[in-house]
Protein backbone atom coordinates (compact mmCIF):
# COMPACT_ATOMS: atom_id res chain seq x y z
CA UNK A 1 0.00 0.00 0.00
CA UNK A 2 1.24 3.69 -0.28
CA UNK A 3 2.17 5.70 2.35
CA UNK A 4 0.21 9.00 2.85
CA UNK A 5 1.48 11.99 5.43
CA UNK A 6 -0.94 12.48 8.41
CA UNK A 7 -2.51 16.23 7.75
CA UNK A 8 -1.73 16.85 11.51
CA UNK A 9 1.49 15.38 11.47
CA UNK A 10 3.14 15.80 7.86
CA UNK A 11 6.22 14.28 9.48
CA UNK A 12 4.81 11.05 10.01
CA UNK A 13 3.46 8.47 7.30
CA UNK A 14 0.15 6.17 7.57
CA UNK A 15 -1.26 3.31 5.28
CA UNK A 16 -3.96 5.11 2.87
CA UNK A 17 -7.53 3.71 3.88
CA UNK A 18 -8.63 3.39 0.38
CA UNK A 19 -6.02 2.41 -2.85
CA UNK A 20 -5.38 4.96 -4.96
CA UNK A 21 -5.39 3.93 -8.89
CA UNK A 22 -3.11 6.79 -9.33
CA UNK A 23 0.00 4.28 -7.38
CA UNK A 24 -0.32 2.03 -10.09
CA UNK A 25 0.91 4.88 -12.62
CA UNK A 26 3.46 6.21 -9.76
CA UNK A 27 5.66 2.77 -9.51
CA UNK A 28 3.67 0.71 -7.88
CA UNK A 29 3.85 -3.02 -9.06
CA UNK A 30 3.41 -6.84 -8.91
CA UNK A 31 6.74 -9.05 -7.62
CA UNK A 32 5.20 -12.87 -8.89
CA UNK A 33 6.61 -16.11 -9.12
CA UNK A 34 3.91 -17.16 -11.35
CA UNK A 35 1.48 -15.00 -13.44
CA UNK A 36 -2.51 -14.93 -13.15
CA UNK A 37 -3.79 -15.01 -16.72
CA UNK A 38 -6.79 -13.17 -18.37
CA UNK A 39 -8.88 -15.51 -20.97
CA UNK A 40 -6.59 -13.88 -24.12
CA UNK A 41 -3.23 -15.43 -21.86
CA UNK A 42 -1.64 -12.03 -20.76
CA UNK A 43 -0.48 -10.88 -18.05
CA UNK A 44 -3.10 -9.39 -15.31
CA UNK A 45 -0.98 -7.70 -13.40
CA UNK A 46 0.26 -4.02 -12.71
CA UNK A 47 3.91 -3.94 -14.37
CA UNK A 48 4.76 -7.49 -13.46
CA UNK A 49 8.22 -8.59 -12.04
CA UNK A 50 8.94 -12.30 -11.71
CA UNK A 51 11.34 -12.99 -8.36
CA UNK A 52 12.60 -16.16 -7.18
CA UNK A 53 14.22 -18.76 -9.41
CA UNK A 54 14.10 -18.51 -13.02
CA UNK A 55 14.18 -21.74 -14.29
CA UNK A 56 11.03 -22.15 -11.72
CA UNK A 57 9.46 -19.31 -12.82
CA UNK A 58 9.78 -20.32 -16.85
CA UNK A 59 8.93 -24.06 -16.04
CA UNK A 60 5.64 -22.47 -14.74
CA UNK A 61 4.69 -19.95 -17.07
CA UNK A 62 5.26 -22.72 -19.78
CA UNK A 63 3.07 -24.74 -18.63
CA UNK A 64 0.37 -22.18 -17.54
CA UNK A 65 0.26 -21.01 -21.11
CA UNK A 66 0.77 -24.55 -22.67
CA UNK A 67 -2.33 -25.95 -20.54
CA UNK A 68 -4.44 -22.57 -21.90
CA UNK A 69 -3.01 -22.84 -25.66
CA UNK A 70 -4.17 -26.11 -25.66
CA UNK A 71 -7.50 -25.83 -24.00
CA UNK A 72 -8.11 -22.54 -26.50
CA UNK A 73 -7.55 -25.16 -29.43
CA UNK A 74 -9.86 -27.52 -28.05
CA UNK A 75 -12.90 -24.92 -27.14
CA UNK A 76 -12.44 -23.39 -31.05
CA UNK A 77 -12.51 -27.20 -31.87
CA UNK A 78 -16.16 -28.70 -30.34
CA UNK A 79 -17.89 -28.82 -33.51
CA UNK A 80 -15.99 -31.92 -33.46
CA UNK A 81 -18.42 -34.98 -33.27
CA UNK A 82 -17.59 -38.30 -31.40
CA UNK A 83 -18.39 -42.05 -32.05
CA UNK A 84 -20.03 -43.93 -29.45
CA UNK A 85 -18.11 -46.01 -27.29
CA UNK A 86 -17.79 -49.51 -28.65
CA UNK A 87 -17.89 -48.26 -32.02
CA UNK A 88 -15.96 -47.30 -34.87
CA UNK A 89 -12.03 -48.40 -35.95
CA UNK A 90 -8.42 -48.92 -34.49
CA UNK A 91 -7.19 -46.24 -36.75
CA UNK A 92 -6.28 -42.90 -35.25
CA UNK A 93 -9.20 -40.41 -35.85
CA UNK A 94 -8.22 -37.78 -38.58
CA UNK A 95 -10.01 -35.19 -36.23
CA UNK A 96 -8.49 -35.85 -33.24
CA UNK A 97 -4.99 -35.98 -34.87
CA UNK A 98 -5.85 -32.81 -36.30
CA UNK A 99 -6.39 -31.30 -33.32
CA UNK A 100 -3.87 -32.58 -31.57
CA UNK A 101 -1.42 -31.16 -34.31
CA UNK A 102 -3.05 -27.56 -33.93
CA UNK A 103 -2.86 -28.20 -29.44
CA UNK A 104 1.19 -29.13 -30.42
CA UNK A 105 1.45 -25.42 -32.50
CA UNK A 106 -0.05 -23.78 -29.62
CA UNK A 107 2.09 -24.83 -26.89
CA UNK A 108 5.38 -24.38 -28.56
CA UNK A 109 4.00 -21.06 -29.34
CA UNK A 110 3.08 -20.48 -25.44
CA UNK A 111 5.98 -22.16 -24.54
CA UNK A 112 8.03 -19.49 -26.29
CA UNK A 113 6.22 -16.61 -25.32
CA UNK A 114 6.61 -18.11 -21.54
CA UNK A 115 10.35 -17.68 -21.92
CA UNK A 116 10.10 -13.95 -23.60
CA UNK A 117 8.24 -12.84 -20.54
CA UNK A 118 9.88 -14.27 -17.78
CA UNK A 119 13.29 -13.71 -19.34
CA UNK A 120 12.72 -10.00 -20.01
CA UNK A 121 10.60 -9.51 -16.56
CA UNK A 122 12.82 -11.54 -14.37
CA UNK A 123 14.26 -9.50 -11.19
CA UNK A 124 14.35 -12.25 -9.08
CA UNK A 125 17.49 -15.05 -8.07
CA UNK A 126 18.82 -17.26 -10.45
CA UNK A 127 19.86 -16.94 -13.61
Amino acid sequence: MAITPKKDTPDSGVLQEKPDPAAAKAGDHDRIVMASRRADGSMDQVAPEFIGDKHVAIAAAKEQLAQQAASAVDVAARGVSSTPEGEGSSEPDPDVAALKEAQDKAIESAESQAEREVRDLHKGLGD
